[in-house]
């Protein structure tokens, strides 16, 4: 897998937009106030934690505008990006969305103890959380591109629990770099990840499961040929599956 320097790629100021580009960009959602980004609890295959937390904006009715400026990482794929211009539409009418996630750098977000913290940052530079890409650090951001700012580029992720929709000229206003081609297909399994397994199955936990014994069976709901059935093993832990009739 690219680490480093080769997991990205210069971009033209005239390159055309593309699934994984990474633009600094203002993401704004609605939630009620005073609720918190999500935190590591959500994926227990792997610690990942909240966002920093954003600025406010009150709504009526108990609910507010969370405003975060952070680097975003467009995930949307390239066919979508390109629909409208193929379609013959004029520029001024390409305000098709494109759906970014934020990238949260390894200065803004802690683990609490210095152990923990090494072995949470060593499943994410694995990509084990379903919920996040790893975007691995750069000493030097002028070694991918001259044009670039001689700074570093701190390790970080992108968290998909915060996906946002932005203008397509606020992306290419403010692109930095994106991603390779090789590392796109990391991206790409991990949106599959993402979208499709995380509710579907829990491969570690059906690892955890092999050896022991099944003392319940308990069917958890049924329809359209499918079964679900809640698994009790010897041990105490339990993991619902489904069956599907072929």
């Amino acid at each position: 897998m690219p680490i480093g320097v080769e997991a990205y790629r210069p971009l033209e100021p005239d390159a055309e937009l593309s699934c994984g580009d990474i633009a600094y960009l203002t993401l704004a959602r609605t939630r009620e106030a005073g609720e918190a980004p999500p935190g590591d609890v959500y994926d227990p295959i792997g610690r990942v934690p909240a966002h920093p937390m954003p600025a406010t904006l009150p709504l009526a009715h108990g609910r507010e505008v969370a405003i975060d400026t952070m680097f975003g990482l467009v995930v949307t794929h390239s066919c979508e990006i390109d629909r409208q211009k193929n379609r013959g539409a004029e520029e001024g009418h390409w305000d098709c969305r494109l759906t970014v996630a934020p990238i949260v750098p390894e200065p803004r977000v802690r683990f609490g103890a210095a152990a923990t913290e090494a072995a949470a940052w060593d499943a994410i530079a694995a990509n084990v959380p379903v919920a996040s890409l790893y975007l691995p650090g750069v000493a030097d951001l002028s070694a991918l591109d001259p044009g670039l700012p001689a700074m570093p580029w701190p390790r970080a992720f992108a968290d998909l629990r915060g996906l946002s929709t932005v203008s397509r000229r606020m992306v290419r206003a403010d692109r930095l770099l994106g991603l390779s081609p090789d590392y796109l297909g990391v991206l790409q399994r991990q949106l599959i990840r993402f979208f499709v397994w995380r509710e579907v199955a829990r491969d570690v936990q059906v690892e955890a499961m092999v050896g022991r014994r099944i003392v319940s069976a308990i069917p958890a709901g049924s329809g359209a040929g499918r079964l679900a059935v809640a698994l009790t093993a010897d041990d105490g832990s339990s993991i619902t599956v489904e069956l599907v009739a072929r």
